[in-house]
């Protein structure tokens, strides 16, 4: 700092009270000249300009050696101002997503836009500290979440349409189907959401692992499955916390997920599908080289497993008919069938005729077609096989 300067104080004679205060200010520092580059940011920058200058103040001096105080000095504050500016530089770089470093200010940066990296890391990243640890020995991770972040802005995850409420709910691992419809209560408008559940549930139905895992003998490996779809569904939603599964309904788990999406002020009510047992009786002819319970086996799985069969569930969508002609393409191709003729087809109850005359049976709205066999259930239909030929066995 300069000096501070001496205030002298004179008085006249005669007079003790007539002072005067005198000061002697130092001379003023030069200006700055218009030729100063303000784009000077490293070490060699600095000293070059510092030594122009010492050389433009001081032109009588011809020599300037390293080993001179005034070049030591400069040298000196150019490691320093070097030193500041990098600072300076890492400082406004972390203000910004796109040249952030620091995986901490990352993750701050994109919770403030609306990304949630801890729903997107896996559900190995349980908390920050965790997931910035992993950014750290991992940069690809956090550049792939710094990536995402802004994409996920033009995302709509609210429910406003009709659409938008298909759209959101059809990628639950629960929901084969669903469907959306508006109607006027007489003071507002009710969103109905018809919905199609994995094997047949309904939406009051208790959870269980077997009632997810549905026919497969893998019980806790489909059980596995489900859950890590689920917890794929709930972080592509960005909610941050999923529910237990088990002892829980569907219409539970969809409900959280609807509250948290629609709009404020939209009555959303949830509604099973319509499920139309078939009734349906086949007579087969099948070749000599056959065996008769190979070829019902083969039967029963293209007509009603649950996997991948004609009335598997979500295969038949809302308002389908059922029609004979595309239950035959089914069985003839396979093994060992030479012939198949529909003796009954019809949906379950006696108030219904048998449609095998027409070879179809009507459906419309959401009325959804199954068969599944289950004599503990005989409203979701019935089938009957009858073969001819073929080996006994």
């Amino acid at each position: 700092m300069a000096d501070e300067p001496l205030v002298k104080l004179t008085f006249r004679d005669g007079c003790g009270d007539c002072g005067r205060r005198q000061v002697e200010l130092p001379a003023p520092l030069p200006g700055i000249g218009d030729d100063f580059d303000w784009d000077v940011r490293d070490y060699d920058g600095y000293r070059l300009f510092m030594l122009e200058e010492l050389a433009a103040r001081f032109p009588e001096r011809r020599n300037w050696t390293p080993a001179d105080l005034e070049v030591v000095l400069v040298e000196t504050l150019s490691v320093v101002l070097d030193q500041l500016s990098d600072m300076h530089d890492r400082i406004q770089a972390e203000s910004y997503l796109e040249t952030a470093r620091r995986p901490d200010t990352v993750r701050r940066l994109l919770e403030l836009i609306g990304y949630q990296p801890l729903l997107h890391a896996g559900s190995d990243v349980s908390n920050a500290t965790e997931l910035e640890q992993l950014w750290r020995h991992y940069p690809h991770l956090m550049e792939e979440a710094r990536q995402a972040g802004p994409r996920s802005i033009h995302r709509q995850l609210r429910m406003v349409t009709e659409e938008d409420y298909r759209t959101q709910l059809l990628p639950h691992p629960l929901v084969l189907d669903v469907d959306a419809y508006a109607d006027w209560s007489g003071s507002w408008h009710s969103h109905w959401l018809v919905v199609r559940l994995i094997n047949n549930l309904g939406l009051d139905e208790t959870l269980s692992k077997a009632a997810i895992a549905g026919d497969t003998s893998d019980t806790e490996g489909a059980f596995t499955q489900f859950e890590a779809e689920l917890e794929a569904y709930y972080r592509d939603q960005e909610i941050p916390q999923r529910p237990g599964v088990v002892g829980s309904s569907p219409r539970t788990l969809l409900r959280l997920v609807v509250e948290r999406q629609r709009m404020v002020g939209q009555e959303v009510l949830l509604r099973d599908a319509t499920l139309v047992g078939i009734v349906l009786s086949l007579s087969l002819r099948i070749g000599e080289d056959y065996y008769r319970s190979e070829v019902q086996a083969a039967v029963r799985a293209a007509l009603v497993d649950q996997a991948d069969s004609f009335f598997a569930p979500g295969r038949l969508g809302f308002g389908e008919d059922v029609v004979a002609s595309d239950i035959i393409e089914v069985l003839m191709v396979l093994d060992g069938v030479e012939s198949v003729c529909v003796n009954r087809l019809k949906r379950v109850g006696s108030i219904y005729p048998d449609q095998s005359g027409s070879g179809r049976i009507p459906l419309e709205g959401y009325e959804v077609a199954v068969l599944e066999d289950d004599v503990r259930r005989p409203e979701r239909g019935a089938l009957r096989i009858t073969l001819h030929g073929g080996k006994s066995g």
